[in-house]
């Protein structure tokens, strides 16, 4: 205990505190609540913060090389768990994603964070000092993509898309930026094809990669003339075609794949000239272009239910926000009366009243947030989250302080898991986001929830204690 973090311990402690009078608060009945009947609600979170701890000071009493040399069969098991879960699972809110063992629930999706962020440490450590090449970068992306994959499989979303947060470790680990600025490319792009005709997007595009080139082919050109000019005329032929494509139907495949052709029958000359900066921009054109036209309706009709697809259009301001229970606004609706009820101070500990009426539906997991903020005001959650960010300050303190580059990488995935999960969660509540149903860390009611973090935390914790006398 003399090496252990006391203030990430401390935070962590604290934070688990609040979770804990959150869940009394929301279940509060005058008449019936006891604050230590494990029968209700907070009382069965006492008992999974009671086994969260006994679990997480058993991790201290490991060999810290015990999680790097036991990474990946760690992986491996909670994959084939994850697997299983899609199989058996009964599906519960539209999702396959909890297991029953004999009398007890667990979702595996979350305690598969901890596992991946395990093997992405293992797989980036393994890294250092050798080239950031496209294969050892395939790998990485593998590690956090097959569990989204098989999430995004048992419909569970939510879950799915804090493992994406996980890119931002690889950054910090040497790799390019560049495949974050794709996705955040594609995220923008998904949202702008919902908001606007594709049509007009596209145009905007193609107008911004032509002047790009008109800009910056005169190196090309001044490099040699003909197979220059040849490149140019091949490049906006495609990109002509491709358009003409977009805006006739009739002539879609056909336009759609001339115009492909003749962008790779210009990448010849480039490849001749070794001239390739640009190739990125015509590839990124390409692949916002395809998103445009094609992913963003195959996501909201094939991938996305009916109800989330709809969430996302409320979210965005596309479809009138009906006050119905059982319509996919109500839910948001309601929490957002709930928190502005709360004003500048709050009602109270354990007054507010829009809370305990339970207007809002899953107020003790997804929507949590709203009781915080009904009862504490502006001011009770300004500190409430200032909590979290001095924890997510604290977390980021300890991996740049590590020795190992196992333990440094381990901390940035808590840090990048932490902080999406929140953003999203509390977005969600006030209708930034769209509603797609994950816990807020440590303060939501669940068990699976509450033991997953608190072994992420304590693992950190443990790694932390040998960053002076073991090198990873």
């Amino acid at each position: 205990m003399q090496n252990i973090d006391q203030l990430a311990l401390g935070l962590y402690l604290g934070i688990m505190l609040i979770g804990l009078l959150t869940v009394y608060a929301v279940s509060y009945d005058p008449d019936v609540s006891s604050f230590f009947d494990l029968s209700l609600p907070h009382g069965k979170q006492m008992i999974f913060m009671a086994i969260s701890l006994v679990a997480g000071f058993s991790i201290l009493t490991f060999e810290s090389t015990f999680f790097t040399k036991f990474a990946a069969p760690i992986y491996i098991l909670v994959i084939l768990v994850l697997l299983i879960t899609y199989v058996v699972a009964d599906e519960i809110n539209g999702a396959r994603s909890w297991l029953q063992v004999g009398g007890f629930q667990f979702q595996p999706a979350e305690f598969g964070k901890t596992a991946t962020a395990l093997m992405l440490a293992k797989v980036l450590s393994n890294f250092v000092g050798k080239p950031r090449t496209f294969g050892r970068k395939m790998i990485a992306y593998m590690v956090f993509g097959l569990p989204m994959l098989i999430i995004i499989m048992q419909n569970d979303l939510g879950s799915a898309l804090v493992y994406a947060s996980l890119v931002v470790v690889m950054y910090r680990e040497g790799f390019s930026i560049n495949e974050v600025v794709v996705v955040v490319l594609i995220g923008l792009a998904f949202v702008l094809s919902l908001l606007f005709d594709h049509i007009i997007i596209l145009y905007v595009l193609s107008a911004g990669i032509f002047i790009w080139y008109i800009f910056s082919s005169t190196r090309l050109i001044r490099k040699d003339r003909i197979p220059g000019m040849l490149f140019l005329i091949l490049l906006f032929a495609g990109l002509a075609l491709l358009i003409f494509g977009l805006v006739n139907e009739n002539f879609r495949l056909i336009a759609s794949l001339a115009g492909l052709l003749s962008m790779v029958v210009a990448f010849f000359f480039l490849r001749k000239n070794k001239y390739r900066p640009a190739a990125g921009p015509v590839i990124l054109y390409v692949l916002l272009g395809a998103f445009i036209t094609y992913g963003s309706d195959y996501i909201m009709h094939h991938v996305l239910a009916d109800y989330q697809a709809q969430r996302v259009l409320v979210t965005l301001g596309k479809e009138d926000d009906i006050e119905i229970k059982g319509d996919p606004t109500y839910n948001v609706t309601q929490s957002i009366m709930t928190i502005g009820s709360g004003g500048f101070a709050g009602k109270g500990y354990l007054h507010g009243t829009l809370t305990q009426s339970e207007q809002v539906p899953e107020q003790d997991t997804d929507f949590i947030f709203l009781s915080d903020r009904e009862e504490f005001g502006f001011l009770g959650t300004a500190v409430f989250l200032a909590i979290y960010l001095v924890f997510i300050l604290r977390v980021l303190y300890i991996a740049e302080r590590q020795r190992s580059p196992f333990s440094r990488a381990y901390a940035y995935c808590i840090a990048s898991i932490f902080t999406l999960q929140i953003a999203i969660n509390v977005g969600m509540t006030i209708g930034l986001v769209p509603v797609i149903g994950i816990p807020l860390p440590f303060i939501s009611n669940g068990g699976s929830s509450v033991i997953a973090f608190s072994i992420m935390v304590f693992i950190m914790l443990r790694l932390d204690a040998d960053r002076l006398l073991i090198l990873r």
